[in-house]
């Protein structure tokens, strides 16, 4: 289904409705339309509502639960009923001032986009789908790791908000109960220094039934283990952790995050099996056991063919047996 085109013609009045008073007219929309809310976790009947549980955006509560730093950091914050994509958002404001500083929300996105072109699903206000813009004074070698930082900025993000058995997947997901609950998908805005770098991170909060038969792998949700998510409350913990760590990492790099990232690493120790990128479907496959990381953030792995080092972004990972994911 067409969500860009939706989010940008019939339904973008439904979504506003919805986002300001919680149900929306539905006159007018055809069989298409209708199938395309419904699939995006809204109730259709006489006409569009959202459960009560839904937990609406804020702009005034996600900026009352900032730290006194992000305040201080923070230049822009944009809550959309719907958008595309909040990274493309982002990465359009490069040429107004820069990304830096910048925040974008949605209660929905009908294009967001996950890692290796792959989709990401986001159903109305059950899903968190933020981008952070950030500046970093780093050489460009070591701007890889970036991926992994955020990683355990958002875990701790998660941990601190009350959930548990919060692991990390290399390169960029975030795992509860070894199953995804977040992803992340970091892209660069400016590459001279410093680097401007827009900072997309997606979390299923109340969307795990609606989407669960429509990916390809085990999907974890924040509401498993919270009654009642704040996805303010949640969003404003994601900015607070990423934008201190962030600072740290344009300070002293990724050593201080190196021992921490393979302590959290769901895969640390253990035999995998890499598929490569490549032309062909599936790539070539390499098997060997996890090290850990490299100070740029490759991973690690012992092979039959001695140690070799994988950089995040050309490399799929998964355990033997599993699903690549």
């Amino acid at each position: 289904m067409d969500f860009e085109r939706a989010g940008a013609g019939a339904l973008a009045t439904v979504f506003e409705e919805l986002a300001s008073r919680r149900v929306a007219s539905i006159a007018g929309l055809d069989r298409t339309s209708l199938d395309q809310l419904q699939a995006l976790g809204v109730l259709v009947r006489d006409q569009a509502v959202l459960d009560e549980d839904v937990d609406l955006l804020s702009a005034t509560t996600i900026r009352e639960a900032l730290t006194p730093a992000s305040v201080d950091w923070l230049r822009e914050l944009a809550v959309h009923p719907h958008i595309g994509s909040t990274n493309t958002a982002l990465l359009g404001r490069l040429d107004t001032d820069g990304v830096a500083g910048r925040v974008v929300t949605a209660e929905v996105q009908t294009a967001g986009r996950g890692r290796r072109g792959r989709a990401w699903l986001s159903p109305f206000g059950r899903n968190l789908a933020v981008s952070i813009g950030v500046a970093i004074d780093r050489p460009s070698s070591e701007l890889g790791a970036l991926s992994l930082v955020v990683g355990l900025a958002v875990r701790d993000a998660l941990l601190e908000y009350g959930l548990k058995d919060i692991d990390l997947k290399w390169p960029n997901d975030v795992l509860m109960y070894g199953a995804k609950l977040a992803g992340i998908l970091i892209e660069l805005a400016q590459p001279n220094r410093p680097a401007e770098l827009v900072i997309g991170i997606g979390v299923n909060v109340g969307c795990r039934q609606a989407i669960a038969d429509r990916v390809g792998q085990a999907v974890a949700d924040v509401a498993e283990q919270v009654e009642h998510p704040s996805r303010n409350r949640l969003l404003a913990a994601l900015v607070n952790h990423v934008v201190a760590a962030c600072g740290r990492f344009a300070a002293e790099g990724f050593v201080p995050f190196r021992a921490p990232w393979d302590a959290a690493h769901h895969y640390h120790g253990r035999t995998v099996t890499l598929t490569l990128p490549g032309t062909g479907s599936p790539g070539d496959t390499v098997s060997g056991t996890v090290l850990g990381v490299a100070g740029n953030g490759a991973l690690r792995i012992a092979s039959a063919a001695g140690v070799r080092e994988y950089i995040a972004g050309e490399v799929s990972l998964r355990a033997a047996g599993e699903t690549a994911g």
